[in-house]
């Protein structure tokens, strides 16, 4: 049973009318997201906190351009879609990242001025249009090679496709707007600045809506003379349309201030979708153009599979017909569709032979998600030659160019031609292809060590061998056309949709990444030392872990594909289906699936239903309804469940979220389900969090990025969702992803948003910044490690980060306090340390640290004192400390005169209580000189605190703060025993969860 979808409907209209959905954000608007977030940051007490990159780098990420410095082989920048501008000086034996502090770090586009080469031109916003394609805030420019930028101009673009400067005059730059995805900005076109990027003209406007340009080129020996394409395109939530009669070639031959459409051979129409463009230098008259052709294949030229079962052969196939195919060919047609896996060859064919099936019944199950990918009639990938300017064109292959775009040409688009070989063409799209004979036959430029879909391809002119490529894996450099690449993915881009940890020690951190499947990486190691382990392909999405072995992993790919590997290798699929002669299910891109933390053989998986397993996914039960209403049906799967939560406290007690907009709760495990939010603007549900504290609280986040509406709506329920109360305020205007509640501190939460982390300690009534060291990138999933007390970041874009949040679990009780140094984690000592530096290597990032977070309440100096367990001091140092938050990272070492005094006193005592000897093997009768630290002073060697029990004694303003903290010994070389949960402290606070008890004076939070 289901209630209140009556409600819910008139509610949601309401909602629309009153202009609180859909509502397109503005330049303003954003830049007012923007001047909030700097001063949330600028306010904020926890920016002493700093976060730790853990990588992964070996995926790459999706690469959207590359520019070369002109006359500095060396040195080129490369862009990426929502992991910023990274330049490198070595020929990509290293880079740096040069736009962490931008307002955005999706990036369209970059170019570098040829006659000024230190200026850097960066276009914001993706114009790939695809799913997890992001907006933008304008132009930004450099000019001192990236170190700084400044604003320049076109705020309101959203998305930019292409920047060319003139190449006699660095005031003249021209930019190719695409604009909004979602909705008609009206700002799509060429625009035109003559004096660097202070004012700018649009030169170029179609008359079609949701129409904006998404190339552009110049002639190299004329820079009057400019050939642009526009490209019609729209998107919503449940349907893209690619293509459209305003898409099109135009030339200008002034500069830019008259165009001409350019036909007479081009296809023209509402089939002409993506469009790219390059002009051969060589022989700049003959220009290329690579269409993602939406016009249908004719059906002579439509391929119906190698095999005599296929699902375009099924198209027209009879019954009669298939009941002639041999069975084992059904067999292998039936694993190769998406059907339930307790159909057979035979049951098949009994059920179409007795008329309990019907053939349009078994056509409409195979109408799957991925396979439309891939499967289709459409024209697709064409490419086009002028040799007169583009006075006239003609299609250089005969045959239809398969394999390449597949069904979504509107992610590639990009063509480049040899700068010597007019001849030489090559094209991107899922794989790389080349022609020798100016397009009339092709061939494929992929060794296997090279990610497919190819996004940026640089030549250079004056060494046409050397290239770089850029595509969903990264980057990648060829000095030999293209015959060998070497990678250059040791940067830390990946683009996370989701994280989970499990419980081993140290924890290991999973999630998926956008086209570049699924991994795992331990939580210790940075990112440039982090060797990252794959565990799923596809797009990845949801992992889950059974934390009772931190073994057994589920995780899944684009459209609901889960999979479920134990650890002896055994593997099954996890993944309900539907009848044959029932309505097909719709799974969402990023499909949810949940382990219940109650009994881990249990687990939950969202389509359009919920479904359930009590066998680890090998068998389904639906316990919902269809939670969704929406009638929209296009080409992306639409009214599916997006978010999944069950209560922590209570068995059965679930929520279930939907892109719809709609939120149900069941409190006896399926049987019923309330629909509880008729109050709320019906947005695509990113996250709803059942409460670990209170079984009637959960938490709900809304993402308006799929209406281009960037409004943060965040919302808590108190009593099982008969009302909601806003927490949104104050938060800047960016898209919501995700929000987490601590697990020892019930008044703590994050969330997570398009631009970076924030926290409240009231549960929402107010909140910080905890951006502190993180770049500005969106963020995508958050969770709190119970044991360990750190907040992980699944950025899309910088993949992974780890911050302390111990601190912040703990803050309320210590703001009073002058100066609060919080629990230290001990720290295992190793027998290397204690060595003379290295004449020759640094060995910095291999040396031991320890983090020291403590609580100023106001700026000053802090001393820290390190103190022995006779009283003795062995180091003092001076620590600038900030108002709020502050992390000190120590490297352990010591003070010589200090340790020299400390050891003598020791012996002293010890002679003085009759020792024998010590425990570090000094004899109670040794003279200084033949002491440990006298010995590694003399040796030079470094100096470590010996193993221990220490008092760290923080001193600021006046006033002290103490804490206990341990130095193991040096591990024995043997295994080590089964991992121990850590414990940071003593009082309850300090507790790791599940142990963790209410704060102080918190509410009574509920029985079970």
């Amino acid at each position: 049973m289901r209630i209140g979808t009556t409600l819910l409907i008139s509610a949601f209209l309401i909602s629309i009318l009153a202009g609180g959905a859909g509502a397109v954000d503005t330049a303003a608007q954003r830049e007012a997201g923007w001047q909030r977030h700097q001063q949330l940051v600028s306010d904020s007490p926890f920016n002493g906190l700093q976060w730790r990159s853990i990588g992964p780098t070996v995926q790459g990420g999706r690469v959207v351009d590359v520019a070369a410095v002109p006359g500095q082989p060396y040195s080129f920048y490369v862009a990426y879609a929502t992991g910023g501008v990274w330049k490198t000086s070595n020929d990509g034996g290293s880079f740096e990242s040069l736009t962490d502090k931008l307002p955005t770090t999706v990036i369209g586009a970059i170019a570098v001025d040829p006659q000024q080469p230190d200026t850097l031109w960066v276009g914001t916003g993706e114009p790939n249009s695809s799913r997890s394609s992001y907006g933008g805030m304008g132009l930004f420019r450099s000019t001192d090679g990236g170190k700084t930028f400044m604003r320049s101009g076109l705020p309101a673009s959203d998305r930019i496709a292409r920047i060319v400067v003139d190449p006699t005059n660095s005031q003249r730059v021209y930019v190719g707007v695409q604009g909004k995805l979602y909705s008609d900005g009206d700002e799509g076109g060429i625009w035109r600045t003559d004096d660097g990027g202070q004012h700018w003209a649009r030169v170029l406007k179609s008359d079609q809506p949701n129409t904006g340009a998404i190339e552009l080129v110049i002639d190299p020996t004329n820079p009057q003379v400019l050939y642009a394409a526009l490209w019609e395109r729209s998107r919503s939530a449940w349907n893209f349309v690619e293509s459209g009669a305003g898409s099109g070639i135009y030339k200008s031959t002034d500069g830019g201030s008259t165009w001409s459409r350019l036909a007479n051979g081009f296809p023209q129409g509402t089939g002409v979708g993506r469009i790219g463009l390059a002009i051969a230098r060589s022989q700049p008259n003959t220009i290329y153009a690579s269409l993602d052709n939406q016009d249908k294949l004719p059906a002579s030229e439509q391929e119906l599979g190698d095999r005599p079962l296929s699902a375009r052969r099924l198209k027209t196939m009879t019954r009669e017909e298939f009941l002639r195919q041999d069975a084992d060919e059904v067999e292998t047609f039936i694993r190769n569709s998406d059907l339930d896996v307790d159909v057979n060859a035979k049951s098949l064919m009994d059920m179409l032979r007795n008329n309990s099936l019907s053939m349009d019944q078994l056509r409409a199950r195979l109408r799957d998600a991925n396979a439309a990918l891939f499967d289709t009639d459409i024209k697709g990938l064409e490419v086009y030659r002028s040799d007169d300017a583009g006075a006239s064109w003609h299609r250089t292959h005969e045959k239809p160019l398969r394999e390449v775009d597949y069904t979504y040409g509107y992610y590639f688009g990009q063509v480049r031609v040899d700068p010597r070989n007019p001849e030489r063409v090559y094209v991107q799209g899922l794989p790389l292809i080349t022609s020798n004979d100016g397009g009339k036959t092709w061939s494929g430029l992929n060794p296997s060590s090279v990610h497919v879909d190819y996004h940026a391809l640089w030549i250079d002119p004056a060494d046409p061998q050397r290239m770089i490529v850029g595509n969903d894996g990264g980057l990648d450099i060829s000095h030999d056309g293209g015959k060998h690449f070497r990678t250059m993915d040791a940067q830390a881009v990946g683009q996370f949709y989701t994280i989970v940890a499990d419980l081993a020690d140290p924890y290991y951190v999973y999630g998926g990444l956008q086209d570049n499947g699924s991994w795992k990486g331990v939580s210790n190691v940075p990112w440039d030392r982090n060797i990252w382990t794959g565990v799923g392909g596809g797009d990845g999405m949801h992992v889950q872990v059974d934390t009772r072995d931190n073994a057994t992993l589920y995780t899944g790919s684009q459209f609901g594909y889960y999979g479920r590997r134990g650890p002896n290798g055994d593997r099954g699929e996890v993944r309900p289906h539907a009848g044959l002669k029932d309505t097909p299910l719709r799974y969402n891109w990023n499909t949810p699936i949940l382990l219940s933390s109650h009994n881990q053989d249990i687990v939950y998986f969202g389509t359009n239903k919920l479904f359930r397993s009590m066998d680890k996914g090998t068998t389904w039960t639906a316990i919902s309804p269809d939670l969704t209403t929406s009638t929209h049906r296009g080409d992306v799967p639409y009214a599916t469940i997006t978010a999944i939560s069950e209560s922590p406290r209570r068995f059965g007690l679930l929520w279930v979220g939907t892109d719809d907009g709609h939120v149900d709760v069941s409190d006896d495990g399926g049987v019923h389900w309330n629909l509880v939010d008729k109050s709320l603007p019906g947005q695509w549900v990113s996250r709803v969090v059942a409460s670990a504290f209170n079984d009637q609280r959960a938490y709900l986040t809304l993402n308006g990025y799929r209406n281009d509406d960037m409004t943060p709506w965040v919302y808590r329920t108190d009593d099982l969702g008969k009302s909601w109360t806003s927490i949104s305020a104050g938060l800047p205007t960016e898209s919501v992803n995700v929000i987490r509640e601590d697990t020892v501190n019930p008044d703590v939460l994050y969330v997570g948003t398009d631009r970076g982390v924030y926290v409240s300690l009231d549960r929402g009534a107010h909140w910080d910044s905890l951006q502190a060291n993180l770049p500005n990138v969106p963020v995508h999933d958050l969770a709190v490690h119970p044991r360990e007390r750190e907040l992980i970041a699944a950025t899309h874009g910088r993949s992974v980060w780890i911050v302390d949040v111990l601190p912040v679990q703990e803050l309320s009780k210590v703001r009073g306090e002058t100066v609060h140094l919080f629990p230290v984690e001990k720290v295992q000592a190793e027998r290397e340390w204690r060595s003379a530096p290295s004449l020759w290597f640094d060995e910095s990032e291999y040396l031991p640290k320890v983090s020291l977070p403590f609580w100023a309440k106001a700026a000053g100096t802090a001393t820290l004192t390190v103190i022995d367990k006779n009283g003795n001091a062995e180091q003092k140092i001076e620590i600038p400390a900030k108002a709020g938050l502050n992390s000190y990272e120590w490297d352990l070492q010591v003070d010589r005169t200090l340790a020299l005094a400390a050891e003598q006193a020791g012996l002293a005592k010890k002679r003085k209580d009759g020792a024998s000897s010590t425990k570090d093997g000094a004899k109670a009768n040794d003279s200084l000189a033949d002491t440990p630290v006298a010995e590694a002073i003399r040796l030079n060697q470094r100096l470590y605190l010996p193993a221990g029990e220490y008092t760290l004694r923080l001193a600021l303003n006046g006033a002290t703060s103490e804490v206990k903290w341990t130095l193991d010994a040096p591990e024995a070389q043997k295994d080590r025993a089964p991992p121990k949960p850590k414990v940071r402290g003593k009082d309850k606070w300090s507790r790791p969860h599940p142990e963790a008890e209410p704060l102080p004076g918190a509410e009574d939070e509920g029985g079970r």
